[in-house]
């Protein structure tokens, strides 16, 4: 059974979800949870009117997706809805709509968004698995100022090519620093995405090594595991996003500068 909040919205949006690629029970999952804002996965179901047993398998699609996230809270896994400008990311992936699609999501959003509402009490730690999900992550993530710890071998090897100039263009412009594992891939980074006055990129020692890509920008700290799963994980604490950035000052005094 649809939530309130659901029944109410315009008889267009259900269709255009549709367009984007959602089928009918993962849009009303989507929809439920946009308006429960977190929730477990039987609440989910509930809402949607559906079973337990797909709304879980229906959330991990939309976790691939990345228009979901979840959240462990004392053992108890929470589903989370992603912004719907989520929505707009997925677009670019799938390359094969049109620009008329495109420009009536951007139209949809602020309906979609009124379902939300203030979300208090946000979590601190979110997580997010699969290659949509990576990529609408560092789509946010590199359009900001960032510290970065990074392995472009481990990237290449995932996406088949740099991940800056595949998500954001050949004249990508990056705002902040990175340290990368001295190999092969970061020297082709490199010339793809040279250093300029707003972009410092310093080489790790060759006995400093590591398979993941560790991102701290603003209060955030995110990290892409590279694993089986292809795994995100994004604490939000200024704390902890200070000591990280203590941790790359440390690192960065160690690096061997690269020059534009």
């Amino acid at each position: 059974m649809a939530t309130e909040d659901t029944q109410l919205l315009p008889p267009s949006i259900r269709p255009l979800l549709a367009k984007i690629g959602l089928d009918g029970k993962q849009i009303e999952i989507y929809l439920a949870l946009l308006s429960l804002h977190s929730a477990k996965a039987s609440d989910i179901a509930k809402a949607a009117g559906q079973s337990r047993s797909h709304a879980y398998v229906i959330l991990r699609t939309l976790e691939e997706m990345g228009l979901v996230s979840e959240i462990d809270e004392q053992s108890i896994t929470r589903f989370i809805a992603e912004p719907p400008e989520r929505l707009l990311g997925y677009l670019k992936d799938r390359e094969r709509e049109s620009r008329e699609l495109r420009t009536l999501v951007e139209g949809a959003l602020p309906v979609l968004s009124a379902l939300t509402g203030a979300f208090l009490g946000a979590p601190r730690v979110t997580v997010l698995k699969g290659m949509d999900g990576m990529k609408h992550v560092y789509r946010d993530i590199l359009t900001q100022e960032f510290v970065g710890l990074y392995n472009a071998q481990t990237s290449l090897d995932a996406f088949g090519q740099n991940v800056v100039t595949m998500l954001l263009g050949a004249d990508a412009v990056l705002r902040g620093r990175d340290l990368l594992v001295d190999n092969a891939a970061a020297k082709k980074h490199c010339a793809d995405i040279p250093p300029t006055k707003h972009y410092q990129i310093r080489l790790l020692p060759k006995n400093i090594d590591f398979t993941t890509d560790t991102i701290v920008y603003g209060d955030s700290i995110t990290f892409f595991a590279y694993d089986a799963d292809r795994t995100i994980v994004r604490i939000d604490n200024h704390n902890l996003a200070n000591t990280v950035r203590t941790w790359f000052e440390v690192l960065w005094s160690m690096g061997r500068e690269v020059k534009g």
